[in-house]
């Protein structure tokens, strides 16, 4: 995982290390932190077929992991929610930054998935991390792309200077939305192929209004929807037009249709993002939302970026919703893919249809350095007079 330059507090705990010097007139936002968690149950791809009945269909075996680039993915045990993969994966991130949970100014969770109506998660997930009364606490939903979204918002919080620390959670508890009982091919892609490629996961990332040592900064955000797509993947039930058929709380999609918009609007979005900050798209590290690596794959060549640039975790954990970004980029810090790129896009698309994109730029360890250099002098200069002593 990936965590910041530490000091120890006047309790013992270990806090980040925050710099000194007032913010420029634009505040700044950092990505400061990234973790995730999957729960141990392992579900192959040639399971998810005999389960579903692909060889009934005709479909030889393997097809799907084939087709779709999935080899395996990870499904929650009964008593595994979206609160607590989210939990997990915070958990894990807070204590590898060693942030205190007093730090915490604001938990935006983000998710497709829930553990009811009402209250939102992030409440859940206030509790179970026992964050502060003052902290502020929201759900953010754009189906796949909530992360996104909630990263967008986030930086918006502290660059609006209402909070200095903005945690992200993520849970996703996928597989109760995927429909097995299919019963022609027609069906199978038409409406319940993509849902085949389901897995569970939490993950969690901290910005921050100030830098670390190894930190990247938001330093773009863009966003696009088109609502004349919102049919072509949908989960119809649990909502007032349809509140109790237990058979509309299945993940339906047109996986053709619904890629064909992604690989029309994406790359249109990426290459503009990219003019606008000046980027040269050969040498960006690229971490999209992964439904199928055809789409991947395709995106990136119409972009011009190697697939060497592309964080791929599809093939072991399968599209695990809104998850599957902020993982990705746990996983690029842990395996050294982060450090290749000084430059990374994160890009999403969802049922909507909806499209974000966050340009992150690695913030440079030499200027760092300079500003710990600068404030050690300025506080040799002005040293801190001791508290006097009582006669």
């Amino acid at each position: 995982m990936w965590w910041m330059m530490k000091r120890r507090s006047s309790s013992g705990r270990e806090t980040v290390v925050r710099e000194a010097d007032p913010l420029p007139d634009r505040a700044r936002c950092f990505v400061v932190g990234a973790d995730y968690y999957v729960p141990e149950l392992e579900v192959p791809s040639s399971e998810i077929e005999h389960r579903a009945g692909l060889l009934g269909l005709g479909l030889r075996e393997g097809t799907l992991e084939e087709g779709t680039g999935v080899k395996a993915r990870r499904f929650a045990r009964p008593d595994e929610h979206p609160s607590t993969l989210a939990t997990e994966a915070c958990t894990r991130l807070l204590d590898r930054l060693g942030v205190d949970t007093g730090d915490v100014h604001a938990l935006l969770f983000a998710a497709n998935t829930a553990d009811e109506i009402e209250p939102i998660t992030a409440i859940r997930v206030h509790e179970s991390l026992g964050l502060r009364g003052e902290t502020f606490v929201a759900d953010v939903r754009d189906a796949c792309n909530s992360a996104l979204k909630a990263m967008i918002l986030g930086a918006g919080l502290i660059r609006s200077g209402m909070v200095p620390n903005v945690l992200v959670a993520v849970g996703e508890r996928l597989h109760d939305g995927i429909y097995f009982n299919i019963r022609s091919k027609a069906d199978l892609v038409g409406r319940y192929l993509a849902g085949l490629t389901l897995g569970d996961a939490g993950a969690a990332l901290m910005l921050s209004s100030q830098r670390s040592s190894r930190c990247y900064e938001v330093v773009y955000q863009g966003w696009e929807v088109d609502s004349s797509k919102r049919d072509l993947a949908r989960i119809e039930g649990g909502g007032t037009r349809c509140p109790a058929d237990r058979d509309k709380l299945y993940f339906i999609s047109n996986a053709k249709k619904l890629c064909q918009v992604a690989s029309d609007k994406l790359p249109l979005l990426i290459r503009k993002v990219c003019a606008e900050l000046g980027w040269d798209l050969p040498s960006v590290g690229f971490i999209p939302h992964q439904v199928s690596k055809g789409v991947i794959t395709y995106i990136a060549k119409m972009c011009g970026i190697p697939l060497n640039n592309v964080m791929i975790t599809l093939d072991r954990f399968g599209n695990t919703g809104a998850a599957t970004v902020p993982m990705a980029l746990a996983l690029a810090f842990e395996n050294g893919f982060a450090r290749t790129f000084r430059r990374i896009l994160l890009v999403g698309g969802a049922a909507g249809f909806s499209a974000a994109v966050l340009a992150l730029q690695s913030a440079s360890p030499l200027e760092f350095v300079s500003r710990q250099l600068e404030q050690f002098s300025q506080r040799l200069q002005h040293p801190v007079q001791p508290d006097a002593v009582a006669p």
